[in-house]
């Protein structure tokens, strides 16, 4: 009976830690996915990259976008891979 009430006990623990992951936003994508997507495309991700995906996730600036595709292509990243960059910010 000990065994059976630790499991479901457990079952309940793990769910409850689960439940957030599981309801997340798909949509909530931020700086870090900017600087995930030039590191995956093999960029160094320093101070500038990361200034420019901050600019891009910031959701009160209307031109968060072009701020972020201006600061990337200025420190010589790819107009494809700044497009990309700045739409998962």
């Amino acid at each position: 009976m000990k065994l059976k009430r630790a499991a479901g006990v457990l079952a309940v623990a793990l769910a409850a830690t689960a439940l957030p992951i599981v309801v997340a936003s798909p949509a909530s994508a931020d700086q870090g996915d900017c600087q995930l997507y030039l590191f995956d495309r093999g960029y160094n991700v320093g101070p500038k990259v990361e200034s420019a995906c901050r600019s891009g996730a910031n959701y009160s600036n209307v031109g968060r976008w072009v701020n972020c595709y201006w600061g990337l292509t200025g420190i010589g990243v790819r107009t494809e891979d700044a497009a990309g960059a700045c739409n998962a910010a």
